[in-house]
């Protein structure tokens, strides 16, 4: 069975929600990295995970990229609404916190 992810992007002001349904891993990170590496000129990036189901370490490596380009672009990152299993995951890693850390950091 063939898997995807499905990337729904929505401009609200200066923030970007995008929207990711299906599965963030090896096969469709690039999907992902098209949709977040040509993002400029905003405030914020939200990323949408309620119809994400599975993150595999290329999908959480993916993630860290895009905090980094937020640093290098002057926006921050959100996560919302991962499921336990996704937000379980991303914490051991500490993706929650060094989130954390530079909102901090920016204000």
């Amino acid at each position: 069975m063939y898997v995807m992810l499905n990337v729904k992007s929505r401009l609200e002001g200066k923030t970007v929600r995008l929207s990711l349904e299906g599965v963030l891993d090896i096969s469709t990170v690039d999907t992902f990295n098209g949709q977040t590496e040509q993002l400029s000129g905003i405030s914020e990036l939200v990323l949408d995970m309620a119809g994400l189901e599975f993150i595999d370490s290329t999908g959480v490596g993916a993630i860290l990229q895009v905090v980094r380009l937020s640093q290098e672009r002057g926006f921050t990152v959100s996560l919302e609404n991962a499921n336990e299993n996704i937000s379980e995951l991303l914490n051991t890693v500490g993706l929650f916190q060094i989130i954390e850390v530079l909102r901090k950091g920016a204000n």
